[in-house]
């Protein structure tokens, strides 16, 4: 996983995760800085393997839940983003609601800066 920070960036929260959608979970890791949010996928190519949504762009952040494939039940940590373009992602993270209060706290500055 090869992630390239901006000049001063700086890592808040990084964990294990996956790009969820409905068909498919690509295995990663999530990382939350003070400008950006990046999935980083199992690829050495930064521009190819990685999603990065900029905190700025961020329009909606909430929790979703997730389907186990083995057992249809739906499994309550997801995270579910939506930008400004309408394009929405889904994360699968451990400590769902941490994830959700960091992202909060560093979305809503960039937000006001408009």
């Amino acid at each position: 996983m090869n992630v390239i920070l901006l000049e001063g960036e700086d890592i808040i929260k990084e964990g294990k995760c996956f790009n969820s959608s409905l068909i498919n979970r690509q295995p990663g890791k999530l990382i939350l800085t003070d400008r950006r949010l990046i999935f980083a996928g199992p690829g050495l190519d930064f521009e190819r393997d990685n999603l990065v949504l900029n905190l700025r762009d961020i329009v909606s952040f909430e929790k979703a839940y997730t389907f186990n494939l083995v057992k249809p039940i739906p499994l309550y940590n997801g995270i579910k983003i939506t930008t400004s373009d309408k394009e929405i992602y889904r994360f699968t993270v451990s400590e769902r609601d941490k994830w959700l209060n960091l992202i909060k706290w560093h979305v809503r500055p960039h937000r006001s800066s408009k």
